[in-house]
């Protein structure tokens, strides 16, 4: 067995490995694996050879990226706005993070932009806490449905975000990636509104099931082989979640 499977099936004892290893019976599967791909490469480059870092991840939830990082995690502290699990460190908004000042050597803010009230506000609370020679992994949405988790209120352009970032936020070096294209993001509306039909007509799981499956095997199928509408300089995409890293 590959240590790559081995890690993988460590992972899946942690919560919500559906985030990490998504099924393609979920209708969040593009989105979700999109993200987690990109995550992972993201970690093997930025944190290559680094060990015992500080990491603070905002807007945490129930931490499901917590393996990701564990090998070269010293510290691991979660901010939520609500205890919404038993792994939410501390309680407060990302406008106000309840961390020091240049207290973490990578921050993370996956998904979570999106639901803030204020988010150029937000975006400085990540510059205030991240370390001088650390570095900021955050992820948003462009083009995506309405979520609210309790509020959903922003959505950016693949120029509009690195803005957010550098005007707001003040950082001064921002690279911004799709985590998956155009294809991806409209078989995921495509799988989440069939998902919204088949409850409304009382379907069974098994029977929707199978459709979702279809679904996602067709979106990711074509989504591979669409490398223009994932471009970010191309005028035709709808990109569904932007990958940011970000440097002081």
């Amino acid at each position: 067995m590959s240590s790559s499977k081995i890690t993988e099936e460590r992972d899946l004892e942690w919560p919500f490995p559906g985030r990490r290893y998504p099924t393609r019976d979920d209708p969040d599967y593009l989105g979700s694996k999109g993200l987690a791909i990109t995550l992972r490469k993201a970690i093997e480059v930025e944190l290559a050879g680094k060990r015992d870092l500080d990491i603070l991840d905002v807007g945490c939830g129930e931490k499901p990226f917590y393996p990701f990082f564990k090998p070269y995690s010293k510290s691991y502290i979660g901010t939520d706005i609500i205890q919404s699990s038993p792994l939410v460190d501390r309680i407060c908004p990302v406008e106000a993070l309840a961390a020091e000042d240049e207290s973490a050597d990578v921050v993370i803010c996956l998904s979570v932009l999106e639901h803030v009230n204020d988010p150029a506000r937000a975006v400085k609370e990540l510059y205030r806490a991240v370390r001088p020679d650390g570095v900021v992994f955050a992820s948003t949405h462009g083009c995506f449905p309405w979520h609210p988790h309790p509020q959903d209120h922003w959505r950016w352009t693949q120029t509009g975000l690195p803005l957010l970032f550098k005007n707001d936020g003040g950082f001064s070096q921002v690279e911004l990636f799709a985590t998956r294209g155009t294809i991806s993001g409209i078989f995921f509306l495509l799988a989440h509104y069939s998902q919204w039909w088949a409850d409304r007509k009382g379907w069974r799981w098994r029977l929707k099931s199978p459709i979702t499956i279809l679904l996602n095997r067709v979106g990711e199928f074509l989504d591979d082989r669409s490398p223009m509408l994932r471009d970010l300089n191309q005028r035709v995409t709808a990109i569904p979640e932007f990958f940011v890293i970000a440097r002081r």
